[in-house]
């Protein structure tokens, strides 16, 4: 019984290569230029490039918006509460651009709402 267990683990171990070695026999392999080579490598070095112009452009806008909302902070007078504005503080310092999205969606907008009905 050992024994046919342990052909039937070989067996299993060679079919599954068979197709490997049946496309080996056939004499079809693609053979690689230099230019074929270069082609595909400028091609990937293309695309690095604008993904990391890209990610560039969106990091130095992710920046500015979030000192454009600390300084939003600490300018606001109209507070509740004067720990409300070091609260905002803390969170707009500690969570970057999250925390300035935060403070803009939550206080900046309504405030600037109410502001403009006011008037």
């Amino acid at each position: 019984m050992n024994k046919i267990l342990k052909y039937g683990a070989v067996s299993g171990a060679i079919t599954s290569f068979l197709p490997v070695v049946a496309n080996a026999a056939t004499d079809d392999y693609v053979t690689t230029t230099d230019a074929t080579v270069a082609a595909t490598t400028g091609g990937a070095l293309v695309v690095f490039f604008v993904v990391w112009v890209f990610m560039a452009i969106a990091s130095l806008a992710l920046f500015v918006f979030w000192i454009i909302m600390l300084i939003d902070v600490f300018k606001r007078t109209n507070w509740k509460q004067e720990s409300d504005k070091t609260l905002w503080i803390i969170i707009v310092l500690l969570l970057g651009w999250v925390g300035a999205a935060a403070y803009y969606f939550a206080i900046k907008r309504t405030l600037g709402a109410k502001k403009q009905a006011a008037k």
